[in-house]
């Protein structure tokens, strides 16, 4: 027998694919932001997947979320070390 249900994977890829409308009309900063975020829900998909979710957003929004923590901590990281530098 075939899935009922579409694995977390394909339903992640769908719904970023949704997005490729907005990301059309959005300024080229804002369109290489919006693929960091996506890739940073792509590379957590695994975590997603364990967190049962009717709708794929409440994980991928938590991913996109991590992502911005992960980078504003690397630039914490980058300023104390000049800091410590001076």
């Amino acid at each position: 027998m075939g899935r009922t249900v579409p694995t977390w994977r394909n339903r992640v890829e769908a719904e970023l694919n949704s997005l490729n409308s907005f990301k059309r009309v959005l300024n080229s900063n804002d369109k290489v932001a919006l693929d960091n975020l996506m890739n940073g829900v792509r590379n957590r998909r695994a975590a997603g997947g364990m967190l049962p979710s009717i709708d794929a957003w409440k994980p991928m929004l938590v991913s996109m979320l991590l992502e911005c923590y992960e980078e504003i901590s690397k630039l914490k990281l980058i300023i104390e070390d000049m800091k410590k530098g001076e």
